[in-house]
């Protein structure tokens, strides 16, 4: 039944896409790639070509919609790494090609743009977002294929299912909700915060995800944090200020807001102009651009990051296209996605995709710009990598500390 409703789910699109003149997924490519400027398709001309034909993956993101700053810094990582892999020969001498595919920030248009990728156009693999929600939204679609989803959706439920075994497609490239929640509540306890507030989306799988594990190491600390000042909100809830007055007023040392970077600006005001002078403990979406976005002096928010820019070589790579891309940490992280697949890719060959599936589930010290990978086969998730802390000296970054899970 499932290759009769995927013949004509396919034939359904082929008709589509010949009624328009051409093909959807090519149109959104292109469009991105206009987005990444004119000097990266110069590169790319001048790039040797590969010889031997083209390996085709895809990059499922939101490339418009309230998180495309984190989308379009993934697919400009990835679209790097695929440039200088083509520049370099290819893979076992074949040309490397990403399809972008859009997702709009919504989980209908990410499920059937996943379809699209895996049966009309065929992809290998594919890069994922680092948007829980949307890969929740595809996790049960992908089992009734074989193509991999490396993506970037730290909640756990993205990538295990109840049970606790993994979905077979499912995988994750940076350390989970609760390694990031348990690294984030140790970082303050170790710097001498004893009272929280906590503010998060009750409505967003990253908001929540994050909360257990910050309240659980809290707790395994000795720290308790009261249920008044656990403070859900969603996504009609827009007065912070008075979100937040509660917190304020409990005078507390510290308020833990996981949330996106838009919201989180917005959140940040409100306190400010409640006159709180707190510390305000925030996700990764908390880094660059955060700052800039905010606007003003950012000195009291810790925040946790992928990559450390006091290492030279990563300040250098972080110089040269914090200019062009919103999230710098979601540019590394989608470059070195696509490098986890050259090798893997390389090592397959010609094998099918489930055989490329396993070479990525056993993934095992490779050393990208985001630290050493190691993926877990039962979890589909990194082991034993690092994060790091950071805060803002007035607006400019400043990396305090390495921690491991």
């Amino acid at each position: 039944m499932k290759k009769v409703l995927s013949l004509i789910v396919i034939a359904a699109m082929a008709l589509s896409l010949a009624g328009c003149g051409g093909s959807g997924t090519q149109a959104t490519t292109a469009g991105t790639e206009a987005k990444a400027g004119t000097e990266k398709q110069s590169e790319e001309k001048e790039a040797p070509a590969a010889e031997g034909g083209e390996i085709l993956i895809g990059c499922l993101q939101d490339i418009t919609g309230s998180t495309s700053a984190l989308g379009m810094s993934v697919q400009a990582g990835a679209q790097a790494a695929v440039d200088e892999i083509n520049a370099n020969g290819g893979i076992n001498g074949k040309t490397l090609k990403m399809n972008t595919y859009d997702t709009k920030g919504d989980v209908t248009e990410a499920v059937n743009a996943y379809i699209t990728a895996v049966t009309v156009d065929q992809v290998k693999l594919i890069v994922g977002p680092p948007v829980a929600n949307i890969a929740n939204a595809i996790k049960e679609t992908s089992e009734g294929y074989d193509v991999p989803i490396m993506g970037l959706a730290m909640d756990p439920a993205c990538q295990l299912k109840e049970d606790g075994t993994a979905y077979k497609n499912m995988f994750c490239f940076q350390p989970s909700a609760t390694t990031q929640g348990e690294i984030m509540a140790a970082f303050a306890v170790k710097n001498g915060l004893k009272t929280f507030g906590v503010l998060y989306n009750q409505e967003n799988s990253y908001s929540v995800s994050l909360l257990n594990p910050f309240l659980d190491e809290l707790g395994e600390n000795g720290i308790t944090v009261e249920d008044k000042l656990i403070v859900a909100y969603g996504a009609a809830d827009t007065d912070y200020k008075t979100l937040l007055q509660p917190i304020v007023s409990a005078g507390v040392d510290a308020v833990y807001c996981p949330n996106y970077t838009q919201q989180l600006v917005a959140i940040v005001t409100a306190a400010s102009e409640l006159g709180y002078e707190g510390k305000i403990i925030a996700g990764l979406d908390a880094a660059p651009a955060f700052n800039t976005t905010y606007g003003g002096d950012c000195s009291n928010v810790y925040y946790i990051n992928n990559i450390n820019t006091e290492d030279g070589a990563t300040a250098e790579k972080a110089a040269a296209v914090e200019d062009k891309i919103s999230a710098v940490n979601k540019y590394f992280l989608g470059y070195d996605i696509v490098k986890v697949a050259e090798k893997c890719l390389a090592e397959n060959g010609d094998g099918d995709v489930a055989a490329l599936r396993e070479k990525i589930a056993n993934i095992s010290g490779f050393s990208g710009l985001t630290g050493t990978i190691n993926i877990d086969p039962n979890t589909h998730m990194p082991k034993d990598m690092g994060m790091f802390m950071y805060t803002y000296d007035n607006q400019t970054p400043v990396m305090l500390e390495e921690f491991s899970n």
